[in-house]
């Protein structure tokens, strides 16, 4: 019983950790190294200020998981990897870009 209890708490802590990572700050840490969001940021990935006008979030999703499927001589790493979380944090930023 104990142990269910534990590996409970700890699943539940794993996800509170994961909610309070904002989408701009994962989009920061992870994307603007190549990619300009008003004005500001790298140069090698396309600009993506208004890229939520663009793109579904589905279509989104996808370019950020699998880039290579769509453009398969780009040099953008797949973020397939990033938990639950943080894909649904880095679309809802991606969305406010209109």
């Amino acid at each position: 019983m104990r142990s269910g209890l534990v590996l409970l708490v700890s699943i539940l802590l794993s996800g509170v950790a994961w909610a309070d990572i904002s989408g701009e700050k994962l989009f920061n840490r992870k994307c603007t190294m190549c990619h300009v969001v008003r004005g500001r940021g790298g140069a090698i990935g396309p600009d993506l200020t208004r890229v939520a006008a663009r793109m579904s979030e589905a279509q989104l999703q996808a370019k950020v998981a699998y880039p290579k499927k769509s453009h398969p001589g780009t040099s953008m790493p797949s973020f397939a990897t990033l938990e639950a979380g943080e894909m649904q944090a880095l679309m809802a930023y991606l969305k406010t870009l209109k």
